[in-house]
């Protein structure tokens, strides 16, 4: 006897989300529905995006026979997918960014395991990036020596983590590092890293390198390894000791100028062998030191490429700015650079003034 056909089972339906990137907030998840879904700047639409640069009703994101399909609303700015302005409705793939101001969207579709697997994902990042930003320092705002500094962690998080502490009445000991990759995993080499300076940052930049270059080897770490840049200001001295490890150079400048304060040697763990030469500066009077992480400055062009650490230089506001000023515009000079794409990696800016 022929048994029958086994009964055909039906497609599971895909579940549609937008990941919605606001300047200076967390990312946030929006699951799409059936309704259209209205942007625009003003109350009444079904997402309100408050900036300027957002049109009244700006946009509609529609599902049409299974798929996301994006209309701009005869904005002034337009809408943009993928980097690119639209003229028409379009059809948005898995992936796609949508940019629209200052905000991104990031458009993701899949089955419903695979979109609750998204969400727990976001969550445990959520976690990470919370315990991240409570390792962070506090800003310094009076006494010998202030401090100010802005985190923009990315959508995936990144790795960057920065500290400053005093090692005795008279030194000063400031770093940043940027660990390779994205994810949990880099999030948490940045926190080790962090914990273990909290008690074992020295006086002495190369052999505060070279110690972590031994206890971080990247073949123990899952492949990871980071880059820092880590200086020590002996006030009584007006003296700066710093090192780099693969770490693009700090900014020091004085009312009558500035210099890049550059050391070559490997990112710490790649390199058993690594030596971390230390180099000193002069600390004149009322200077300022800039740290920055490479996704401040690392961006597309329009025209294609990325920029460089050239464009930090530019983009430094000058020297009589107030200091807890100076973070945030450099990060709105970056981010206007960055465009509706917005920034691929975590942002870290850090500014201290030695008086």
């Amino acid at each position: 006897m022929r048994r029958p056909a086994p009964e055909p089972v039906a497609a599971e339906p895909l579940v549609h989300a937008l990941v919605l990137h606001a300047p200076g907030e967390v990312p946030r998840r929006l699951l799409l529905g059936p309704a259209p879904l209205r942007i625009g700047r003003v109350a009444g639409n079904d997402l309100v995006l408050p900036a300027p640069e957002v049109s009244r009703n700006h946009a509609v994101l529609r599902l049409v026979e299974g798929r996301a399909v994006l209309a701009d609303l005869g904005s002034t700015n337009g809408s943009m997918v993928d980097g690119v302005r639209i003229a028409a409705p379009v059809a948005l793939g898995p992936g796609a960014r949508i940019g629209i101001g200052p905000f991104r969207l990031d458009y993701q579709r899949g089955s419903r395991a695979e979109m609750e697997r998204a969400a727990a994902e976001a969550r445990d990042l959520d976690r990470a990036r919370r315990y991240l930003q409570a390792l962070l320092p506090p800003p310094i705002e009076g006494g010998p020596v202030r401090a100010a500094w802005c985190f923009l962690p990315s959508a995936s998080l990144g790795g960057d983590a920065f500290g400053y502490r005093w090692l005795d009445a008279g030194r000063f000991a400031i770093y940043l590092m940027d660990v390779a990759g994205h994810g949990m995993e880099s999030a948490l080499l940045a926190a080790s890293v962090m914990n273990l300076l909290r008690d074992r940052a020295g006086p002495d930049p190369a052999a505060v390198l070279a110690g972590l270059n031994a206890s971080f080897r990247m073949e123990e770490q899952g492949g990871l390894f980071f880059t820092m840049w880590y200086g020590v200001a002996d006030l009584p001295a007006r003296r700066l000791r710093f090192a780099a490890a693969g770490h693009h150079p700090a900014l020091l400048e004085t009312a009558g100028g500035r210099v890049a304060l550059a050391a070559k040697a490997p990112p710490i763990g790649t390199l058993a062998a690594a030596s971390f030469p230390a180099f000193e500066a002069t600390l004149p009077s009322a200077a300022r030191l800039t740290l920055c992480s490479d996704g401040v400055f690392e961006t597309a062009r329009p025209r294609g490429g990325r920029r460089g650490f050239p464009a930090l230089a530019e983009w430094l506001p000058p020297h009589a700015t107030p200091l807890e000023a100076v973070p945030e515009a450099l990060l709105a000079r970056a981010r206007e650079a960055a465009g509706p794409e917005g920034f691929d990696d975590d942002v870290s800016i850090l500014s201290v003034d030695f008086p």
